[in-house]
């Protein structure tokens, strides 16, 4: 049982810096990590918000966490990477493992943890003092890392991101400068440069119009044959359309902390769910 109610910070030393190649070799194309999430209870203060979430995000594969809004879907997700504990008054029990290894224990420092999980917000959020390659480079630097042909990483990243045709003529323009959708692919670019081994996604089309949604869409497919992802989504119908699985929260009552109700392969949870409550919310009826 681990139980965290402080952040931690640690800091690389120059001298420990991992370098980061620019190259992804064969092997490293087939996913391999998977996180295992066993009786997870968040608390902000004396408030429980989460209760007893048991979950397996399998590698290769997106895992949509979908429900109503205030039922722990996003504090669910930041706790998969240690981003819950950077609220002071933030507590957690349970365990969280990344190929078996309880990421909140010593084992694994903070940084550590962040590089290997990385995450995409719900807005986009380039550095807007940076151009668009400096802001692919961002996350090396945070983590810690370095690279030894920086150019070709950046054309790596964008091309992964699904951005390098739009944007490899402009590559020194400020990042703010592309168009919403662009940006949020910069953002999935910024997190691919330290070659995460799963991406965390907060409802990153929210903000975004149809036509970049299924561009977003489209990119989260195909990086799902080499990271594995978890993605929180209002969106039913995009949740059909990306993840193989699903788990659907939902908080009882007023007061109550949020659970995990059901989870299973995206077509069972759409077409056939085992709980009425969750064929209420897939099929509209919720409320």
């Amino acid at each position: 049982m681990t139980t965290v109610q402080s952040p931690q910070t640690a800091e690389t030393p120059a001298a420990n810096r991992q370098v980061v190649s620019s190259e992804i070799l064969p092997e490293e194309l087939h996913p391999s990590s998977r996180i295992d999430a066993t009786d997870v209870t968040c608390w902000f203060g004396k408030r429980k918000v989460l209760e007893r979430c048991t979950l397996s995000m399998e590698p290769g594969e997106v895992t949509a966490l979908i429900g109503p809004s205030g039922c722990g879907k996003s504090t669910f997700l930041r706790s998969l990477n240690r981003m819950h504990e950077l609220v002071p008054v933030a507590a957690i029990a349970g365990t969280i493992e990344l190929d078996g290894v309880d990421i909140y224990s010593e084992e694994m420092s903070p940084t550590e943890v962040r590089s290997r999980i990385g995450m995409v917000f719900q807005k986009p959020n380039p550095f807007p003092a940076m151009s668009i390659a400096d802001n692919v480079l961002a996350g090396l630097s945070l983590s810690g890392m370095s690279n030894e042909d920086p150019k070709a990483l950046v054309e790596q990243c964008l091309r992964r991101a699904g951005l390098w045709a739009e944007v490899s003529d402009r590559l020194n323009e400020g990042g703010m400068s592309l168009s919403g959708g662009q940006q949020q692919r910069l953002c999935i670019a910024r997190a691919l440069a330290v070659h995460p081994d799963v991406l965390l996604m907060d409802e990153p089309c929210s903000a975004l119009d149809p036509i970049s949604t299924r561009v977003i869409e489209q990119t989260i497919r195909e990086l799902c044959e080499e990271i594995t992802i978890v993605i929180v989504t209002h969106n039913m119908q995009q949740a059909q359309r990306v993840s193989d699985k699903c788990a659907f929260f939902l908080v009882e009552s007023i007061g109550d902390p949020g659970r995990i109700v059901e989870a299973g392969p995206t077509t069972q949870v759409f077409e056939n769910p085992s709980d009425p409550r969750t064929y209420d919310y897939v099929t509209g009826q919720f409320g």
